[in-house]
């Protein structure tokens, strides 16, 4: 038998042990695979938004390359700790150190090679649904098949050096070795688990001090949120359960006295796996939370909005012909419309942080005709009606009907008659409400802003588009959507190529162009998610089959003297539950504690329900990982009860 034959006897004999890692080792490749495909895409450079999915998908690459690397070294560390007795006895028969170097080498280039090389054919076999499926979600037309050189160059020799680099690293743990400790291998005793309640406070600490700083410094926050999440696993929880231990009146009942005991060990022993599964964990459910509710913000801003296009003249001389180039786009779908200009300034008053829109008069005659809202009262000297929705009335609640509000710069102090509530959000001016005076009133307070502050002062074309109901989201292929779309896209560029100070601001277009950066952070964070969900549970499931002999060693002893195997299943179930899902709780409580600190300074809207969405999918996730892993261990562990 030659050597390469003999090291491929190895793997096919400890195929059991290599399985999972060799799944998730081609489910890396075949995700990395997949990003380059696209990369390289020769279609992909004629899209308008392809440019920025490229760059995002290649900064993607790079985190997904880092993680494997991780991932792999850890993986190989745990495997490699398993065989130490096999490593032991083959030194004992005479075989030198380099020569197990060299079988370990070979052992993990051969498992490279059939993942690197099974993962490319996966993605292979599913790249028709991979592109359609891709340029479907971030709105680009359908891409199609070519034969990938460049990305099959790309995975492979990136895929090969990192294994070669990572056999490199195992062979420097394996020299470390004696033989002893090798024949000894997970064999040795557990020691009992150290445990400091100093510790523990100071995890506590550090959990309190991320949570306190989370909406003033993000860097400090992330920092002693994640070194409490790690005392909280090495410290806290086996405080926990030693002290559950030491209750007679908990713990002596049933099988609580097997499972407490153990969990202590257990939690322990995987303490950084569970670190840094919760750590991960948290991480794709804050971006998926987030990415939800940046789009749940994104409808509300739609539907909120009752102007179709509006038009913010701030450079008079190009105002006449950007009219008119909107009016042509608008007469060239055919569709009936009213435009009426309105003024307005920015103020800003007591007791109220956004700015407020003072608008003559007249002109709230027009938004109230067009949207059909209540008559302002006739207005004498500094009197004002007051004219806002709901959501903006918890910006001031101190403002009413016979309030006084206090202007500054220019200087007023205006006496609310009437307030007029309003289902949608009708200033012309986005996030403020109105104050609306008399057109003398308004003249005298323009004439006070000073030329330097003229861009306070906004004349805005109101487009309504009686089609265009803005009742629900719109599709990709309805009217409003595209051309709404069309209009920002020439806007832009007449801004940054032509440096016009006019602005457009059209509702679908706005809509448009926050859905699709939000259908691309999707797409990425999908399948980004997707390769940490089952490395996470690889990393799990890799630990216990570690575990395997020590915990049959116990279970044959326990049965001797009588434990059923009906209550072996349900502590190891219960062990098994808690390694599981205490990462996801964990993680979910702080999503919802971050996102909930930090909601109004990203302006982000609901939160909770987005979080409880997301954690809900990777519990489900879970919840499959633990099924099969936990069914498949507890056989194991029933085949050797007496």
């Amino acid at each position: 038998m030659s050597f390469l034959q003999f090291a491929f006897n190895n793997v096919k004999r400890n195929s059991r042990a290599y399985f999972a890692y060799f799944l998730s080792s081609c489910f890396m490749v075949m995700v990395f695979f997949t990003y380059a495909l696209f990369i390289f895409h020769p279609d992909i450079d004629r899209t308008e938004l392809g440019s920025n999915v490229q760059m995002v998908m290649r900064i993607m690459e790079y985190v997904i390359y880092i993680f494997a690397f991780l991932f792999v070294l850890y993986s190989i560390g745990i495997f490699l700790k398993a065989r130490n007795k096999e490593f032991g006895i083959l030194t004992i028969l005479g075989g030198t150190r380099g020569q197990i170097s060299r079988l370990v080498f070979v052992e993990n280039m051969l498992i490279g090679a059939l993942s690197i090389i099974a993962g490319m054919l996966a993605g292979l076999l599913l790249s028709k649904l991979f592109l359609t499926l891709s340029a479907r979600m971030i709105g680009i037309e359908e891409l199609g098949l070519y034969f990938p050189a460049k990305a099959i160059l790309l995975t492979a020799g990136s895929f090969i050096l990192l294994f070669v680099v990572i056999s490199a690293f195992t062979l420097f743990f394996i020299n470390q070795s004696r033989v002893l400790e090798l024949l000894k291998g997970s064999s040795k005793p557990k020691k009992e688990p150290r445990v400091s309640i100093g510790v523990s406070l100071f995890g506590i600490l550090l959990l309190a001090a991320g949570y306190y700083t989370v909406d003033k410094n993000l860097a400090i926050a992330a920092a002693t949120g994640i070194a409490g999440t790690y005392f909280f696993y090495t410290q806290i929880t086996v405080l926990v359960f030693r002290m559950l231990k030491k209750s007679r009146r908990l713990t002596w009942k049933g099988t609580r006295l097997i499972w407490i005991s153990e969990m202590a060990y257990k939690i322990k022993d995987n303490a950084r796996v569970l670190f840094m599964v919760t750590v991960v964990t948290a991480i794709c459910c804050m971006a998926v939370a987030f990415v939800m509710s940046v789009n749940l913000g994104n409808l509300r801003a739609y539907e909120n909005n009752p102007y179709a296009i509006r038009f913010f003249l701030n450079d008079p001389s190009r105002g006449e012909n950007d009219l008119m180039v909107i009016g042509q786009k608008l007469d060239e779908t055919g569709i009936e419309y009213q435009m009426f200009r309105t003024e307005s300034f920015a103020a800003k008053a007591s007791g109220r942080t956004p700015e407020v829109a003072i608008v003559p008069a007249d002109t709230y005659l027009k938004i109230a005709k067009a949207l059909g809202l209540d008559a302002a009262s006739s207005l004498q000297g500094d009197q004002a009606v007051l004219v806002q929705s709901d959501n903006e009335a918890r910006n001031n609640p101190d403002w009413g009907k016979n309030s006084a509000v206090k202007l500054a710069d220019p200087d007023l102090q205006l006496q609310i008659m009437k307030e007029i509530r309003t289902k949608q959000e009708v200033s012309p001016l986005s996030g403020t409400n109105m104050l609306v005076v008399s057109r003398p009133v308004y003249e005298k307070l323009t004439k006070q802003i000073p030329e330097n502050k003229s861009y306070r002062i906004n004349d805005v074309y109101i487009y309504m588009v009686p089609a265009w109901t803005n009742a629900g989201k719109p599709g990709r292929e309805d009217q409003e959507y595209k051309l709404g779309l069309e209009l920002q896209q020439w806007a832009y560029k007449q801004n940054s190529v032509e440096h016009s100070a006019n602005l457009l601001d059209s509702r679908g277009g706005r809509y448009a162009m926050q859905e699709q950066g939000v259908a691309m952070m999707s797409f990425v964070g999908v399948f980004i998610a997707s390769l940490l969900s089952v490395c996470s549970a690889s990393f799990l499931y890799f630990k216990l089959h570690s575990e395997l002999r020590q915990d049959q060693e116990m279970y044959t002893a326990m049965s001797k003297i009588g434990l059923q195997p009906g209550e072996m299943g349900k502590s190891s179930a219960i062990q098994i539950a808690v390694l599981f899902f205490t990462p996801i709780i964990v993680s979910a409580i702080q999503t919802l504690v971050v996102l909930n600190r930090v909601r109004e300074g990203f302006g982000l809207d609901d939160v909770n329900q987005p979080v409880l969405i997301a954690s809900a999918a990777f519990l489900a996730a879970q919840t499959l990982y633990f099924l099969l892993v936990s069914t498949r261990y507890i056989q194991k562990l029933k085949r050797v009860m007496v």
